[in-house]
């Protein structure tokens, strides 16, 4: 479900385009992508603090050098992972969705108009989604939706949910109909209008438990001009210094890149792309209060007693080189698989090879929870000696999976430039030595994924 420090979710779209052989972005695969679909062991559930993290060390070779590399992974866990968001309660919401109903929403999935009633349009399958989704909302929650195409109206009024006319609620949903442009900012505006003016009748703390949320469904292409200073983003960016964050839907489309990283390194704001009605309903329905849920903010990781040379699953410190520190703007909690696993929650920092000397790192985290309060934790790691048998040392099977996915973003991205298969196929014998050492069937996806790009 949630990547724990939220970024691109998955790299679905990637993937596609490279099954279809159509042309691949090489920046469309991210190491914080292709975390977020994979599951890693934290170690023992956290039950009583935001956020804690369970440390694991790794000493394996380079794959063309050979020289040794030093690898620390951070497993972040929280006690609103799995079932905590249960057990512990989401907050309460004021939430505003805001949706495209411009012409292109009329279209399906697989890209054709529809023309007959058994073929869903977007549009048909967003008004179904929004309508399952208020199953989770709560009596003192609040609620209220913009539709928007070259203008923006108010459909659905806030109020709060317990006292909504749901017959009313849901007739005037299934009336929606497409029509018009495209006016990206118009929607922004009038939802973000609709939390503040909400947020103006209430005094003191009234609202201090209340997390404000903008759901943005459109399945348009925003552009790098979204960025100027009255754009999509940067609108979205002065919400956010007001507490009212934002969870960006492309529906049926992904935004490119560097809008991506735009989105994610905005304070409480999120990204998911859906490219079928089933994915819609699962992000919007399943997974509606891990989105709608952060549980700090702020976080920073350094390490004392050695340099980081490379930042892998923050989208906020991931182009960062030989530092210290690692900062992730906002945490959500994660999904937790059968065997305890939390999912995409992992940060891999390369070290540099002074650990190798034994000293001792002291890996401090700090971060802030949504009040304002500072918290701290503390962990020690020792890189062991290896001995005179051992070539490579993993503490655990989920860092030596998240090395394995990292070599696999990289070398996705170097067979673009330079489409070198033999080395290719080199990485891919390694692939599957590794998936059966670590036991992740998943990962056999990743084969399927190498093969295509390895296609004449």
């Amino acid at each position: 479900m949630q990547n724990s420090f939220g970024g691109a979710q998955d790299i679905t779209n990637f993937r596609i385009n490279v099954q279809k052989n159509q042309t691949v972005v090489e920046n469309s695969i991210t190491y914080h992508g292709l975390f977020s679909e994979y599951y890693f062991n934290v170690g023992k559930p956290e039950e009583e603090k935001l956020m804690a993290v369970q440390p694991f060390c790794a000493i394996t070779e380079n794959l063309e050098t050979k020289e040794k590399e030093y690898y620390l992974s951070l497993m972040m866990k929280s006690k609103y992972d799995g079932e905590g968001i249960k057990k512990f309660g989401r907050p309460l919401i004021n939430c505003v969705i805001v949706l495209d109903i411009s012409g292109s929403m009329s279209m399906s999935f697989t890209g054709e108009w529809k023309r007959n009633e058994n073929t869903s349009s977007k549009l048909e399958v967003a008004k179904r989604t929004i309508i399952g989704l208020t199953e989770h909302l709560k009596e003192d929650d609040y609620l209220g939706i913009v539709i928007f195409d070259d203008d923006a109206e108010v459909l659905i009024p806030f109020q709060k949910f317990g006292e909504m006319d749901m017959e009313k609620f849901k007739k005037t949903m299934k009336e929606l109909n497409t029509r018009g442009g495209t006016n990206l900012e118009e929607g922004f505006i009038e939802g973000s209008r609709m939390i503040e003016n909400h947020l103006k009748k209430f005094k003191g703390d009234e609202m201090k438990e209340y997390e404000n949320r903008i759901l943005y469904l459109t399945d348009a292409h925003p552009t790098t001009g979204e960025t100027r200073s009255d754009g999509l983003f940067s609108l979205t960016k002065k919400s956010a210094e007001k507490k009212i964050y934002t969870t960006f839907i492309g529906i049926g489309v992904d935004f490119n890149t560097e809008l991506i990283d735009i989105i994610t390194k905005t304070k409480g704001a999120n990204y998911y792309s859906v490219n079928s009605s089933s994915e819609f309903k699962r992000r919007m329905d399943t997974e509606f209060d891990y989105i709608m849920t952060p549980i700090c903010f702020d976080i920073e990781v350094k390490v004392e007693g050695a340099k980081i040379q490379s930042i892998y699953g923050s989208p906020d410190s991931e182009t960062k080189k030989d530092t210290t520190v690692a900062e992730i703007s906002t945490a959500m909690p994660s999904d937790v698989n059968e065997n305890g696993e939390a999912q995409g929650a992992v940060l891999l920092l390369k070290m540099d090879k002074s650990v190798a000397d034994g000293i001792p790192l002291n890996i401090v985290v700090t971060y802030k929870d949504k009040y304002g309060n500072d918290f701290k934790e503390v962990n020690n790691v020792i890189f062991p000696e290896l001995n005179q048998n051992q070539n490579e040392f993993f503490e655990d099977k989920s860092i030596r999976k998240a090395i394995l996915l990292i070599r696999l973003v990289d070398l996705v991205k170097k067979f673009h430039k330079v489409n070198d298969k033999e080395k290719g196929q080199k990485f891919l014998e390694y692939l599957k030595t590794e998936i059966s050492i670590i036991g992740d069937e998943k990962l056999k996806r990743e084969i399927d994924l190498l093969n295509d790009l390895l296609k004449d």
